[in-house]
């Protein structure tokens, strides 16, 4: 929120303060600066206005009034005596003036000694930025008593004390602010209305002179506003950090006095002004450059597509909304500068809306004011747009942006927490869904290393009674999470898996196991395993079926996979108190799909003739002519509780029957569509029915609205755990893409970031079949193997685009069935960036959640949490704590 600082003294006065009052007052007001919110103004102003209380716009160190220990002002005052009456002025006369130049009053008020005869009144201004010199505040003063002498001059100096009045009778609620760059604008303005044209240089000359503010060879204040840094970094000593130090001293070697507008609220941008106190400008830091021939950047023909894709134009144009003057500034700015007729363009629109037909004057005060700006930089959309993070605009209105660039949204900052903070974070949450009573998922989003494992073992050592099922993605973690929990003295057990002993077990046997599975009959499995150990002794399934008999009766908490607790019955889950999900369950249920080209289907719907899998398929079939999302109603028709744990190799799947009359959605894939498949091809998600027991989910990479589309709205317990910042970094380079298509058109671009960054081969993380690691893609959760190494992430994953939309029909959501993926400038963890994606909400938040998951496991594997390590990331879409970089391959390297 903004706010404002002054110094301000409680005690109210009825009248004016006596001479020893006065004295005391100015000791002891600089010892009492507040700070006063923006919503708090008006309460300050009625403080001072109606109560009597005396205040000082400025604030000062060591609680001395001095100009030596001048700090900052950010209000403005003038005073109105009436004492003179060549220089009587009404209030009303003050406002139409002020608002005339747009120098807006924030509110006024009834000083004492003011009657029916003699109006004595004060008006105050906010300036939108605390100026932290007292030679610049004090040149803003000057610019205000010389667009109103009638003020009182012993005004002008910055550190004057203002006693309260008797009556507050103007506050303007939008709390309006004034600039420096306005008041030195509006000021050349005043004087050529005053003086003339031909005499507005003597003028500026004169205030020149009094104030030592320079002029620059247009005869101009040499006042502007920068924002960029980079635009006055080569001017002699002046860095972000010096920004606000004084150099008002005659002998300053430094003549440019710079400060700066940190973003806060709705103010994401910077903004720095700069006023030269030295010689005359012999250059300006605003002007535009020029193209040989003096032709500007734009033609008129530009305006017609900035029409198409910039609502505050097309607003601006159609005059459908009342743009305020920091807008319409900004869009001068733009055209005058950019577009060749543009103040002629910018005049025609505002006539044509009829803007300023209740006050014709305000057009030929517009005429003005766009002279004077005819040299300005054009403004950056950040600084004054509404739409800035919805629209595709580059630099500014016209300019369009870099495909290849990540913009970090200024303003956006992520709050985080001590890791022990985290941590406890995290247990608690687990804690507190555990204690919950109700049946429904509760969803934990905790940070990769934040410390999951540990809370949920330490929640089942410190409840010893209960007990537990925690599910865990891979055999690899389960086995892991099982040693952990045996170190700890729990009494668990782990769910036996064929997966890992298949090696051990005869080929023939295992083909005929993979045979049940892959036709739907994952209930005959266990029997056909007990006929073959009649027949030969295998030993490894022989302890495998033991070990299966023995968790049947054991009492204490079990460790298995997701796809193990998929297949697991009401019953057998009935005995936790509950289920624990070690990462995302979503995506182990959207990866097991089953597909058959419509050929296969309706050569099975022949064998199948008069049966009801037959009659299913024509009905499919029927519907494929004209839809690709079809919907049937699903037939339960397979035994539960034959707990599998087996992953199946999905391009050799034979047709699941069981799955197909379970099934609910089905998607077409065309071919005419889709290069890699030769035929029109049915696609669908096997289902699972989750029983209505208590779940609770921890991952790093869940998303709120995916687990509640795929849960149930009500269903859903959705928390966010606290944030730790990462002892290592994070580089990202968006130079390119890093999809498989990216890699494919620029050959070697992985052997050459190895080289660059200097990454051993086994800890590069890309697509599967681009890299020499041990892990890829797709295959990276819970490993700890390259924890606290450097390590080299390069991919932005994408699937192909009909699971996007089958996770979406299978979820039961409304998107565009014929969208098609496109370049679109996106908003996401406080970055702007272009990325191929989907113009259709739906489907892009589908899109992002599986892209976010996969980057964010792979760069986990660093675990920079705990580590100060180093993971580079090239890839185009942004993660959290990310740090943008720019990467220039070297020579060497790129050969």
């Amino acid at each position: 929120m903004n706010e404002i600082k002054v110094s301000f003294f409680k005690s109210q006065f009825k009248s004016k303060p006596t001479d020893a009052e006065a004295a005391a007052l100015n000791k002891i007001i600089a010892k009492n600066p507040i700070t006063v919110s923006y919503d708090k103004i008006k309460y300050l102003a009625k403080l001072v206005g109606e109560c009597g209380c005396t205040f000082c716009p400025a604030t000062f160190t060591d609680g001395l009034k001095s100009k030596a220990n001048f700090e900052q002002t950010q209000l403005l005052a003038l005073d109105f005596d009436n004492k003179f009456q060549d220089k009587t002025v009404s209030f009303e006369q003050v406002k139409k003036r002020a608002d005339y130049y747009d120098l807006r009053i924030l509110f006024a008020y009834d000083t004492f000694g003011s009657n029916k005869i003699t109006k004595k009144f004060r008006v105050v201004f906010l300036n939108d930025v605390s100026i932290p010199n007292i030679k610049v505040a004090e040149t803003v003063l000057y610019a205000l008593h010389t667009v109103f002498p009638e003020a009182d001059p012993q005004g002008k100096s910055a550190v004057q004390m203002y006693y309260g009045g008797i009556g507050l009778f103007y506050f303007d609620d939008t709390i309006p602010e004034i600039n420096i760059e306005s008041v030195f604008r509006n000021l050349t303005i005043c004087f050529e209305d005053q003086y003339g044209v031909t005499n507005i240089r003597r003028h500026t000359e004169k205030f020149s002179r009094e104030t030592g503010l320079a002029i620059t060879k247009k005869g101009k204040f040499d006042v502007s506003m920068v924002y960029d840094i980079s635009d006055i970094s080569h001017i002699e000593n002046v860095a972000e950090e010096n920004i606000g130090a004084s150099s008002d001293d005659n002998n300053s070697p430094k003549p440019f006095i710079v400060f700066i507008i940190k973003g806060d609220g709705e103010k994401l941008s910077k903004i720095y002004y700069v006023l030269n106190y030295g010689e005359r400008s012999t250059r300006s830091l605003y002007v535009t450059q020029r193209k040989p021939g003096n032709h500007k950047d734009y033609r008129s023909i530009d305006l017609a597509r900035l029409r198409l894709r910039c609502q505050l134009f097309r607003e601006f144009e159609t005059g459908e909304r009342k743009i305020p003057r920091l807008e319409l500034f900004g869009i001068a700015t733009n055209l005058i500068n950019a577009v060749e007729s543009g103040s002629s363009k910018f005049m025609e629109i505002l006539r044509a809306t009829s803007r300023y037909d209740h006050h014709p004057k305000k057009y030929h005060k517009w005429k003005q004011d766009l002279r004077y700006m005819k040299d300005y930089k054009p403004s950056s959309c950040n600084n004054f747009c509404p739409y800035k993070d919805k629209c595709s605009h580059g630099t500014n209105m016209l300019a369009r942006p870099k495909r290849n660039n990540v913009e970090k949204m200024q303003g956006y900052e992520e709050a985080f927490d001590t890791l022990e903070d985290v941590a406890e974070d995290v247990y608690q949450s687990i804690y507190n869904a555990y204690r919950s009573t109700d049946v429904m998922w509760y969803i934990i989003k905790a940070m990769t290393s934040s410390g999951k494992t540990t809370a949920y073992l330490r929640l089942i050592k410190e409840n010893n009674n209960a007990v537990f099922l925690i599910s865990a993605l891979t055999n690899i973690l389960k086995d892991e999470i099982y040693e952990r929990a045996v170190a700890m003295g729990l009494n668990v057990m782990k769910t036996p898996s064929l997966e890992e002993i298949k090696d051990k077990i005869p080929d023939d046997v295992w083909r005929k196991i993979m045979w049940y599975y892959k036709n739907g009959l994952p209930f005959s499995v266990h029997l056909y395993i007990h006929d073959i150990l009649q027949e030969r002794n295998i030993p490894c399934l022989r302890e495998y079926m033991y070990e299966r008999e023995r968790l049947k009766t054991f009492n204490g908490s079990v460790i298995t996979t997701h796809r193990y607790l998929l297949n697991m019955s009401a019953k057998r889950l009935g005995k936790y108190d509950s289920v624990i999900v070690d990462e995302d369950i979503i995506k182990s249920v959207i990866s097991n799909q089953c597909t058959i080209p419509l050929s296969g289907l309706k050569k099975l719907s022949k064998e199948a003739r008069g049966s009801n899998l037959s009659k299913r398929i024509k009905k499919l079939l029927q519907l494929s002519v004209t839809t690709s999302c079809i919907e049937l109603d699903s037939i339960k028709c397979y035994v539960e509780d034959d707990e599998i744990d087996i992953v199946l190799d999905e391009a050799s799947t034979p047709f699941d029957t069981s799955a197909f009359f379970m099934a609910h959605k089905f998607y077409i894939r065309r071919a005419s569509k889709e290069w890699n498949i030769n035929e029109d091809t049915l696609v669908f998600i096997k289902p699972v029915a989750f029983k209505e027991v208590k779940h609770i989910m921890v991952s790093a990479t869940v998303d709120e609205d995916i687990c509640r589309n795929f849960f149930g709205e009500n269903k859903v317990n959705f928390y966010e755990c606290k944030k730790a910042k990462y002892k290592g970094n994070l580089y990202q380079y968006p130079h390119k893409s890093m999809s498989r298509d990216s890699i494919n058109n620029t050959p070697g671009i992985i052997q050459r970031l190895t080289k660059h960054f200097g990454i051993k081969d086994e800890y590069v993380i890309t697509h599967k079949g681009y890299g020499k690691g041990p892990y890829w893609i797709g295959n990276t959760e819970g490993s700890n193997y390259m924890e606290g190494e450097n390590i080299l992430v390069a991919a932005t994953p994408y699937h192909a685009e009909f699971l996007y939309k089958l996770i979406a029909h299978t979820m039961g959501l409304t998107f565009d069935k014929n969208a098609e993926m496109k370049e679109k400038l996106c908003t996401h963890n406080g970055h702007r960036f272009w990325i191929k994606t989907y113009e259709d909400d739906t489907l892009r938040n589908i899109h992002f959640w599986m892209i976010e998951s996969e980057l964010e496991q792979a760069v986990g594997r660093a675990r920079l949490l705990w580590h100060e390590c180093t993971v580079h990331l090239c890839s185009r879409f942004p993660l959290s704590q990310t740090q943008i970089s720019e990467l220039i391959l070297d020579k060497e390297a790129s050969e």
